[in-house]
C-alpha cells in the first residue's frame, strides 16, 4: 500500500509525455491518477486497522496528507487553465467542473480534512486506552461495537470524498476527450 502511493508521489512529479505541448494533458493524467489511488486508499484507510496505521505512524500519515496536497495542487490548476479556456462548446461540463471543485474545497480543505483525523484518532486512543474495560462490556458498549461505530463514521466521510474526487475525475475525462476531438 504504501510503496503504491510513493510511486504515485514519484510518478505524479514526472511529465509524462515529455513534451511541452502536451501540457494541459499532464494535469489531466495526474489528477486521473491521483483520483484512482485516493480511491483505493481512502477506503483502506476506513479500517480500524489502517486508521491505527494512520494515527500512530508519521510517514504513512504523510504520505496521505501528501496524496492530499497533491490532488488539491493539481485541482487548482485545472481550474486556472479551465477559467482561461477558449472552448465554448463545453461551457457546461467547465462550471460543472468548477462547480464540483469549489465543493470539494470548502468541504474537504485540507484543514478539515485534519480536523476530522485528529478527532478520529483521539476516539482510536480512547478506544485502545479502554479497551480491556470494553471487551468486558457487551452490546454497544463492547470493544467490537465500538471499532465498528468508528469504522461506519471514517466509511461515510472517506466514501463522501472520494464520490466528490471520483466526479470531478468523470468531468475532466469528458472534457479532454471532447477536447481532443476540437482540436483535430
Amino acid at each position: 500500500m504504501r510503496l503504491a502511493i510513493i510511486s504515485i508521489l514519484l510518478f505524479g512529479s514526472i511529465n509524462i509525455y515529455g513534451n511541452k505541448s502536451y501540457e494541459p494533458y499532464t494535469v489531466e493524467k495526474k489528477i486521473l491518477i491521483l483520483s484512482i489511488h485516493l480511491d483505493a486508499e481512502m477506503m483502506d484507510l476506513s479500517k480500524y486497522k489502517n486508521l491505527k496505521v494512520f494515527c500512530n505512524d508519521n510517514s504513512y500519515r504523510e504520505t496521505i496528507f501528501s496524496l492530499l496536497d497533491q490532488i488539491h495542487t493539481y485541482h487548482d490548476m485545472l481550474e486556472k487553465e479551465l477559467q482561461i479556456t477558449s472552448y465554448n462548446h463545453s461551457k457546461r461540463t467547465i462550471s460543472r467542473i468548477l462547480r464540483h471543485m469549489d465543493h470539494l474545497d470548502r468541504k474537504f480543505n485540507p484543514d478539515d480534512f485534519t480536523g476530522f483525523f485528529r478527532e478520529q484518532c483521539s476516539i482510536q486512543s480512547k478506544i485502545e486506552k479502554y479497551s480491556d474495560h470494553y471487551k468486558a462490556g457487551f452490546a454497544s458498549h463492547s470493544y467490537g461495537s465500538k471499532v465498528y461505530a468508528q469504522e461506519v463514521v471514517m466509511y461515510r466521510y472517506l466514501k463522501r470524498l472520494t464520490k466528490k474526487v471520483k466526479r470531478i475525475k468523470r468531468h475532466v475525462e469528458h472534457f479532454y476527450i471532447r477536447r481532443k476531438v476540437w482540436e483535430h
